[in-house]
């Protein structure tokens, strides 16, 4: 009777691990050994095909980098970037990515992300396009902490650029200086047209305030 009872115990286990639907996002280098990156952190050990599970609706920094198969207690080698995106996953089913040519790669900027150089036209193509932009302010306006806001705009600013009105836009989310100054400087690196971040300095409350953000400005353009 309790060969028959552990045996319809596993069975039923079997059978709903069978019903639960497996979602995520499943990363396939095709013949290329890759080392996949979400949000800044490695998830998988060497491999051809990274299949990340059940993750909640949101977006993520995918980062996937070429190397090569290792043996224990070798060290493993982080080679060239394939691909970079800050993608959506709407939490059902399964989300492909193809990084061995089949898919469209971004490139990454040239020269250092912080720089405060502005060119014109410089890097438009990865400015986050209006609908999305839209969906990651709903985000941020949705998320009840701080700190969880700051997690998802620092995954964002990884895979994108904002301009002066999209940075306005989310300081309006804050009603103090002190915090709309944080978020004006976190994004001023990644802001397109600085020419027209006066814009947003424009909405703080106190002088004072102008007076520090412009003074942030002058030195960032120094580094």
């Amino acid at each position: 009777m309790r060969k028959i009872i552990i045996s319809f115990c596993i069975l039923f286990a079997a059978l709903s691990l069978q019903a639960q639907s497996v979602n995520g996002i499943r990363i396939d280098g095709g013949n290329t050994p890759i080392l996949v990156y979400l949000g800044g952190n490695q998830i998988c050990l060497p491999t051809t095909t990274c299949f990340i599970a059940n993750l909640n609706p949101g977006h993520y920094t995918v980062e996937v980098f070429a190397t090569r198969f290792t043996r224990a207690g070798e060290r493993v080698w982080k080679g060239e970037k394939l691909y970079k995106d800050f993608v959506y996953f709407d939490g059902r089913g399964v989300k492909e990515i193809w990084v061995d040519g089949r898919d469209n790669i971004r490139p990454e900027r040239p020269g250092r992300p912080d720089q405060g150089e502005h060119r014109p036209g410089y890097g438009h193509n990865r400015v986050m396009n209006d609908q999305l932009f839209q969906t990651f302010y709903k985000e941020m306006k949705n998320e009840p902490f701080k700190d969880d806001r700051m997690k998802l705009l620092n995954a964002a600013l990884a895979g994108s650029d904002f301009t002066s009105a999209q940075c306005l836009q989310l300081t309006k989310l804050y009603t103090f200086d002190d915090d709309r100054m944080e978020i004006m400087k976190i994004m001023y690196p990644r802001i397109v047209d600085k020419e027209a971040f006066f814009t947003v300095i424009n909405t703080l409350t106190f002088s004072s305030s102008k007076e520090k953000m412009k003074d942030f400005m002058i030195g960032y353009g120094k580094r």
